[in-house]
């Protein structure tokens, strides 16, 4: 019953972690700064939303750094369990062990700058977040680093020009 238990809980984890990170990666590909999706993006960006969740987990799930590894052996996120959520920071990987995202995080919301990056380690977005939600300038960088967009959000939604 007690590693049913622990199962389930590392699972429900694991599912907050991928909500965050399906929100990190969704809010990159909409706003058109990952080159593998740039094909297939909404130029309307007047109705995206873009927040990233606060990842709660439950009481037997220690306090303390976390880290997930793929079946490759490489890091697949980073961050640290505080008051039963992530908080200090979340780093996202992909397979090749590359950093694909870093997000400050306080009091289990992103608050600061966060970076994303492309496979290769190029430094492809900076999004500023408010207790959760894009407010202030997010830039996309192009392949050769020069900015290729920006564009100012407030309260999660681009604010008008």
């Amino acid at each position: 019953m007690q590693r049913a238990l622990a199962i389930l809980t590392f699972s429900l984890l694991l599912s907050g972690c991928a909500e965050f990170s399906s929100s990190v990666t969704n809010s990159i590909d909409a706003m058109g700064m990952t080159p593998d999706y740039a094909k297939g993006m909404k130029e309307d960006l007047q109705n995206h939303k873009v927040e990233a969740p606060s990842v709660s987990v439950t009481d037997n799930v220690p306090e303390g750094k976390l880290i997930e590894h793929y079946e490759n052996g490489n890091k697949k996120f980073e961050t640290v369990v505080k008051n039963r959520c992530f908080d200090d920071f979340i780093d996202v990987y992909y397979p090749n062990g590359q950093l694909r995202a870093h997000t400050p995080l306080v009091n289990c919301k992103a608050q600061g700058e966060s970076q994303g990056y492309t496979q290769d380690g190029k430094l492809r977005t900076v999004i500023n977040y408010k207790n959760g939600l894009a407010d202030g300038k997010s830039t996309v960088f192009d392949a050769k680093g020069n900015v290729a967009k920006t564009i100012i959000y407030k309260d999660g939604y681009p604010a008008d020009k």
